[in-house]
């Protein structure tokens, strides 16, 4: 029977629609409220927001509690930073700023006991804290953890083809924002930021590999599915709250005006 890792990656890989939101916030309730939502997954961001190890180590304990799947967003590709979070347990690594085929292929082999250079350990979360034997702990585990790789740069749409080609890497993660800051704009819709869209959306249908992308809001998601687009990580945990905040105070301001009309 496949694990909950594992039956994530498969539906990854099989460019099966997933949405998910970013969490911003360390706090596990967050993650709970997504998984109770009905989210497919949540991405604990630690490149952006202030996760220390403790705090991921409880995100990822509730996501799995929720019965969603933790992807985390690493500050680096370093080996000690891939470790870490796998250790506790995380569907998935999304890795930022992916440049070359090189980078990829690094990235797989620190994820991977077999052929790879993933640190063994079973003691930890992801090891059933001892109980499962060294040879299922490492077939588990390889078939469970999910690549990501963050296209952001100029230099990651000129080598998308040959990312893509990498064994392993399981979806090209599209981040506009990046991208439009390699090159050189500062408008997401700009055509130099859409015509790279294009090309990492052309190459992962070639490649047979899955196709993320982050947007504000589902209004444009139907658009991007059609064009081939099937992970998408829809705003933030902050976001939503910033958004119902900005709702409140609107309606109480229109309550109070109306008060004010009323009682001159």
């Amino acid at each position: 029977m496949a694990t909950a890792n594992q039956a994530f990656r498969a539906r990854l890989r099989e460019r099966a629609p997933l949405g998910g939101t970013f969490i911003k916030t360390p706090a596990y309730q967050h993650v709970e409220i997504a998984g109770g939502a009905g989210l497919d997954f949540v991405v604990l961001d630690a490149e952006h927001a202030v996760f220390d190890p403790a705090q991921l180590d409880q995100c990822a304990l509730a996501a799995r509690a929720a019965g969603t799947a933790a992807v985390v967003r690493l500050p680096d590709p370093g080996a000690a930073s891939v470790l870490r979070v796998l250790d506790m347990g995380a569907a998935g690594v999304l890795v930022p700023h992916v440049v070359d085929a090189e980078c990829a292929r690094e990235i797989v082999a620190r994820t991977r006991y077999a052929d790879g250079m993933r640190g063994y350990s079973n003691s930890p979360r992801s090891g059933g804290y001892g109980a499962l034997p060294m040879a299922r702990h490492m077939r588990e585990a390889d078939a469970g953890v999910s690549v990501l790789c963050q296209i952001e740069d100029r230099a990651g749409v000129d080598n998308i083809a040959a990312i893509a080609a990498v064994p392993g890497v399981d979806c090209l993660f599209i981040g506009r924002a990046d991208l439009a800051v390699s090159y050189g704009v500062t408008e997401l819709d700009h055509p130099l930021v859409a015509q790279a869209v294009d090309t990492v959306i052309q190459a992962g249908a070639a490649a047979g590999v899955a196709v993320g992308i982050f947007l504000p809001d589902a209004d444009a998601l139907a658009a991007y599915a059609a064009r081939g687009v099937s992970l998408f990580v829809i705003g933030s945990d902050q976001g939503w709250l910033r958004a119902a905040a900005l709702g409140l105070g609107g309606r109480m301001a229109a309550a109070f005006l109306q008060t004010s009309e009323c009682n001159p």
